[in-house]
């Protein structure tokens, strides 16, 4: 299937692993350039080198002080000027604070885990509408922290993220730019040889067959990012182990 976003730019938060490394690997082999960021610079640019692989792609890897909303910020607009534009941005929506979340005030946590996306976002779309073409995907996990830190700031995020896109998206929807939300069932990660997979606190269990693959999620997420989604916009969409889509506030069709 042709997405229709070769030549498009793509930027993928925390993309240096997991669903966010094949993301960028799914965009690229659209013909997507991507720009890849992740805390550790080495790896962002282990999995550029990965999707330019044939040199058929643009790819370059950034790091990126994801505690950080002005890094964040600063981090869209040299990727920007790197690429000339950014079309297509995805992320996802995971970060626990520092502190103890008892110790926070509600700005703390809100700040914790939705700010700084929110200030990305805000920093791509005036571009977006320009060129009247844009996509922006975040994606909420299910939360797999240790403690409880992770669950609550994960709370606020899956509460405050939807909402912001839900009404954001209604004002730029008329210049095909869409903002979705992208909520996956539990994700099989795959275990490297000799290791054996613990059960992630926070996590419910994931049978066999529900827990979907790091592949399918990519596959998902470079839909709704391409030009194929354009009457998609302003939705939660739930990915369930079934790998059907559960669609909040219908809208539009999705058009073929």
């Amino acid at each position: 299937m042709d997405l229709g976003i070769k030549g498009r730019s793509a930027l993928v938060f925390g993309g240096s692993r997991g669903i966010g490394r094949a993301v960028a690997g799914a965009l690229a082999a659209e013909g997507a350039n991507v720009a890849v960021c992740a805390r550790k610079e080495w790896a962002a640019r282990r999995v550029a080198a990965e999707a330019a692989e044939g040199g058929r792609v643009r790819a370059a890897g950034y790091p990126l002080d994801a505690w950080d909303e002005a890094s964040a910020t600063a981090l869209v607009e040299r990727v920007a000027a790197d690429f000339g534009a950014i079309d297509i941005l995805f992320g996802i929506a995971r970060r626990a604070p520092r502190e103890d979340p008892r110790s926070l005030s509600w700005r703390s946590q809100l700040e914790a885990g939705f700010l700084r996306f929110k200030a990305a976002t805000e920093t791509l779309l005036p571009g977006m509408r320009r060129r009247r073409w844009g996509r922006v995907l975040w994606m909420v996990p299910w939360p797999i922290a240790r403690t409880g830190t992770e669950r609550h700031v994960h709370s606020v995020t899956s509460a405050a993220l939807p909402a912001w896109i839900q009404s954001v998206a209604a004002e730029v929807a008329g210049d095909n730019v869409t903002l979705n939300v992208l909520v996956p069932a539990p994700v099989r990660i795959p275990v490297a040889a000799g290791r054996r997979e613990e059960p992630r606190a926070g996590s419910r269990p994931a049978y066999a067959d529900e827990a979907l693959s790091v592949t399918e999620v990519a596959a998902v997420a470079a839909f709704l990012l391409s030009d194929r989604a354009r009457g998609l916009w302003g939705r939660t969409i739930e990915l369930g182990g079934s790998n059907t889509l559960s669609l909040r506030q219908r809208r539009h069709d999705i058009e073929p």
